[in-house]
């Protein structure tokens, strides 16, 4: 299992917890159900929701929550993980992550 508590990195945070894990991006936002579970290769595959932060006004009922995949591996405290929109086949990126690392995010205004 990925060490509970908060991750951060280049554009991304990441706060696992045993309820949920939420991520944060400098223009969206992802939430997995409960905590992320690692192989003995310490990799692992698990799948969430995104949402795309755009500037402006919104919609009623807001910008859609799209499927995606979130993989990776952890090395100690250091993640590298890579974000796939499942229904478009979207790369959203490969993100390196620190536990315990204060994120840099630029927000989308």
């Amino acid at each position: 299992m990925v060490k509970a508590g908060q991750w951060g990195g280049q554009h991304i945070s990441m706060t696992i917890a045993a309820a949920s894990t939420e991520i944060e991006f400098d223009c969206g936002r992802a939430t997995v159900p409960g905590a992320i579970e690692t192989d003995r290769d310490d990799r692992f595959v698990t799948t969430g929701t995104f949402l795309q932060d755009r500037p402006g006004p919104t919609t009623p009922d807001g910008p859609a929550h799209r499927p995606m995949r979130l993989s990776g591996t952890v090395k100690g405290d250091d993640m590298q993980v890579s974000i796939v929109l499942t229904d478009s086949n979207e790369d959203v990126g490969n993100f390196t992550l620190t536990f315990g690392r204060t994120a840099r995010l630029v927000k989308c205004k």
